[in-house]
């Protein structure tokens, strides 16, 4: 399911008062919104709730709501939503879709009601054994909050469910500085763009990201887009918290053997272009040539250092972030570049699925506290992070494998700081921040 955040509130907004509320239901599932939920502004909230509310003689459909509890993902945001299942039998293939409205309360503030609009095309969901399941999330920051969650189809059967949800930090994650104030509420983006306003109060430094785009998993080739959020959301928090006066961001494949973004003034504004060159490696074919240098890589990599050392403005830090790489040669002696007069800490900030945890269902309760999410062998890389599968299972671990990441950074006298959660990265960041 796509959930990337289409610019559609206006559009539906002026749609929403132009006609009675079974034209607007059908005109909402028209409108351009894919999957995502868009927060509404008062005028907009005024005009939805109106159309929302019940009316006598309104066919109530067959459904079950799943309240999707808070998860602290690695961006340091808690993200919780919904599930709604519906049967399949109630729909053709001519459904246009669905279409859900959702308040969000802080109990501490009960007047700051925050109105989410959301739309699933058929085309969207998920069959799920004799059911359609229709999801949606958003952002939460630390309190209590009352939930009111409506989903119409495009014959205007509907479905409401009421839930309360608690958020706040469990004792494995109270040192992760959370992104959100209490009692926020933001619509879920799959990419946070980077807010510095929360850099620590360390020493600022000339940083250096080396981000490896590659599959979280050993047992997968094309990058996901679980993975791609994974690793946009530990990206952001590290310009988020490490206080810098100039950032270099280096997008590289080693399965490619090149670069495929450098930004040498990276702004948060680049984000997209960033996220865009690493989805795009998603359908980029290999070059032949590539296959035929089984030890390419390797020479890519000690390149890729040696241009950051040797390059006219090196920085004082420098970061290899990504997950576990899957090539585990050692670098042959001399290969990579000495510091010479540099001076580069060089650290690997290297992702691991975490070693006998199980896939865990994304958010099991409402009321709970936050909770890893792992990921299941072989789910489907169409569906979101986090989606709910009935069949868990381990996932692979990367855990202490070889890694030429590793050893290169080893050479360069660098550290390599293993991350499973929010938890761990939030203390890798605290160790990078630390100069000697």
């Amino acid at each position: 399911m796509n959930n990337q955040i289409r610019k559609s509130r206006i559009l539906v907004g002026r749609r929403l008062h132009q006609v009675l509320r079974q034209p607007v239901i059908v005109l909402m599932l028209l409108a351009p919104l894919a999957s995502a939920q868009v927060a509404l502004d008062p005028g907009e909230s005024s005009r939805a709730r109106h159309d929302f509310e019940t009316r006598t003689g309104e066919e109530a459909l067959r459904c079950e709501v799943t309240p999707l509890g808070p998860v602290l993902n690695l961006a340091f945001r808690f993200q919780a939503g919904y599930l709604f299942h519906v049967p399949q039998s109630l729909y053709s293939s001519s459904n246009r879709g669905w279409v859900v409205f959702t308040a969000i309360t802080p109990e501490d503030a009960p007047g700051d009601t925050t109105y989410l609009l959301g739309r699933s095309r058929l085309s969207d969901v998920v069959r799920v054994g004799p059911d359609f399941e229709i999801y949606g999330d958003y952002f939460l920051g630390p309190g209590r909050y009352s939930v009111e969650s409506t989903l119409r189809d495009d014959r205007n059967g509907f479905c409401r469910k009421e839930w309360h949800v608690v958020v706040k930090q469990s004792h494995a994650n109270r040192g992760v500085p959370v992104a959100l104030p209490p009692n926020a509420v933001r619509q879920f983006a799959a990419i946070s763009w980077p807010d510095t306003q929360h850099r620590d109060s360390a020493a600022p430094m000339r940083l250096s990201v080396l981000l490896n785009a590659t599959a979280f998993s050993p047992r997968h080739i094309v990058i996901r887009q679980s993975d791609l959020e994974e690793i946009a959301g530990a990206f952001t928090a590290l310009l988020e918290h490490l206080p810098t006066t100039s950032v270099r961001v280096v997008v590289f494949s080693l399965e490619q053997q090149r670069e495929v973004f450098r930004s040498d003034r990276f702004a948060p504004s680049d984000i997209t272009r960033l996220v865009e060159a690493i989805a795009a490696l998603r359908t980029t074919a290999v070059d032949v040539s590539v296959l035929q240098n089984p030890l390419g890589h390797v020479a890519f990599l000690a390149g890729l250092i040696g241009r950051e050392l040797n390059g006219p403005d090196p920085a004082d830090t420098a970061v290899f972030l990504g997950p576990t790489s899957r090539y585990e040669n050692k670098i042959p002696r001399g290969m990579v570049p000495s510091q010479g007069q540099a001076h580069t800490r060089f650290f690997y900030v290297r992702y691991e699925t975490p070693l006998g945890i199980p896939a865990l269902r994304f958010g099991s309760t409402a009321s709970g506290t936050d909770q890893w999410n792992g990921e299941a062998v072989g789910e489907d890389p169409t569906l979101p992070k986090g989606y709910p599968i009935s069949k868990l299972a381990s996932p692979p671990s990367t855990q202490g494998l070889p890694d030429i990441i590793t050893a290169a950074v080893s050479e360069l006298k660098g550290k390599t700081l293993i991350v499973q959660t929010p938890a761990d990265l939030a203390k890798a960041i605290q160790t990078i921040e630390r100069k000697p």
